[in-house]
């Protein structure tokens, strides 16, 4: 008897560790599933460009870097004095500095209109599919510059300098330097470490999440006999797991504004950037502590209480339309 005691402890003590070691795992395979959708999935990606492109305070953000690459591309000042006459070449300065005041307000309305919006959600779509191609390692050269992964903002900098008309030809001197408007997002010297990590986030994302589901069932089958306590500390881990992504998810997202932002409106873009790119990581918290909630509901249901039995009873006959019950 002492011995089948010692046996039986033993097992329950397994139990609780894979419920543990599963929520734990179940943490991990939402954030690799996370990256898999919303980093290596390009349909998600330009659904979040359009959403990043629609918010008020991304959107100016934008555009004062279109104007900043506008003007670190073309030399406006030189500009203004071809055009002004000789006795008034000194004003070309103050005048450029007005220009670019009116500059973003102009980049402002532009990317308020659909149609440049559009352009920038197929800009970064065709950037990401160019990613993607390159870190599945289904190219072996790059059509930027010195093997680069770029966004390419430049069609949208030759909208916005046909708005200024003062800047004249955008065309023609964009072109004169080819890496206009380019920013680059992976370096040459960085793409063999990012295929490798493209590959794992990968393979993690699209099965990892099948390990905490299978060790949850697993010691829902060694606790005989206490398989309902199993299944609420089950219900519970899922809950708390769920909850440590959103913390996770709030605290890193702390840290990256605070990193990022260096003036207060900024830090709001950065702060709404955030959210909506991490969206789909808090609907999976979201949906991790509603699966358990729902499984401790379904363990109370099935419990011996008088009110169990009562819903029980109540449920019964709707139970029975097979519609209903599989629904």
């Amino acid at each position: 008897m002492p011995r089948d005691n010692n046996s039986s402890m033993g097992r329950m003590v397994l139990v609780r560790v894979l419920v543990v070691v599963g929520a734990l795992l179940a943490v991990l395979s939402l954030l690799a599933g996370y990256i898999r959708y919303q980093a290596l999935d390009t349909d998600t990606v330009e659904q979040t460009a359009g959403e990043l492109i629609a918010d008020p305070e991304i959107r100016n953000e934008v555009a004062a870097t279109m104007v900043d690459q506008l003007y670190a591309n073309v030399d406006v000042e030189a500009a203004l004095e071809q055009r002004l006459p000789p006795d008034q070449k000194a004003l070309a300065g103050p005048i450029a500095a007005a220009v670019r005041t009116g500059a973003d307000r102009l980049a402002q309305g532009l990317l308020q209109r659909p149609r440049a919006q559009e352009l920038w959600v197929r800009t970064i779509g065709a950037t990401h599919r160019n990613l993607i191609s390159v870190l599945k390692d289904e190219r072996t050269s790059l059509s930027t510059s010195e093997g680069n992964v770029v966004l390419d903002l430049q069609p949208l900098l030759i909208q916005l300098g046909e708005r200024v008309a003062i800047v004249g030809d955008i065309d023609q001197r964009l072109q004169s330097n080819p890496d206009a408007g380019k920013i680059t997002i992976i370096k040459s010297d960085q793409l063999e470490t990012a295929q490798d990590l493209t590959r794992l986030m990968n393979f993690l994302g699209l099965w990892l999440w099948v390990v905490p589901i299978a060790l949850w069932a697993i010691a829902v089958w060694l606790a005989e006999g206490r398989r309902r306590d199993i299944l609420r500390m089950i219900g519970f881990s899922a809950i708390l797991a769920g909850l440590l992504v959103l913390v996770v998810r709030r605290i890193v997202g702390s840290i990256v504004v605070d990193e990022l932002a260096t003036t207060e409106s900024l830090e709001e873009a950065v702060g709404d950037a955030w959210d909506i790119v991490t969206g789909l990581l808090r609907d999976g918290g979201l949906t991790l502590m509603g699966i358990g909630v729902l499984l401790l509901v379904a363990v109370w249901i099935a419990g011996p209480s008088r009110y169990a039995t009562g819903t029980r009873k109540w449920l019964a006959p709707h139970i029975a339309r097979p519609e209903l019950a599989f629904g």
